[in-house]
């Protein structure tokens, strides 16, 4: 317990719930490979969506070689995803 929560008295259920941000980046896919993530970027830039690639395979960057399948991810904007999804005919998930 932090020295603040001890002199005010105020636990974590007592704090107000936020709503998720517009502009925290969420993921929308994993990419089989590279050519298919450049291809995902351009379709969503051609839409005007802003997609930021994350390549998880770190042994790709270290030794410049090909990233391993679905290692890679697309992140767009919380308030761009169901554009997104529907540029890339992308279903929801329930």
């Amino acid at each position: 317990m932090s020295i603040f929560r001890r002199i005010f008295g105020r636990g974590d259920d007592d704090a107000p719930k936020r709503l998720p941000s517009p502009d925290e980046l969420v993921l929308l896919t994993r990419t089989e490979s590279e050519f298919e993530t450049t291809l995902f970027r351009d379709m969503l830039a051609d839409a005007g969506i802003d997609a930021m690639a994350k390549n998880l395979d770190a042994l790709s960057v270290y030794y410049r070689m090909t990233p391993r399948p679905w290692s890679q991810e697309l992140w767009v904007l919380r308030k761009d995803l169901r554009s997104a999804k529907e540029v890339l005919e992308i279903a929801d998930e329930e």
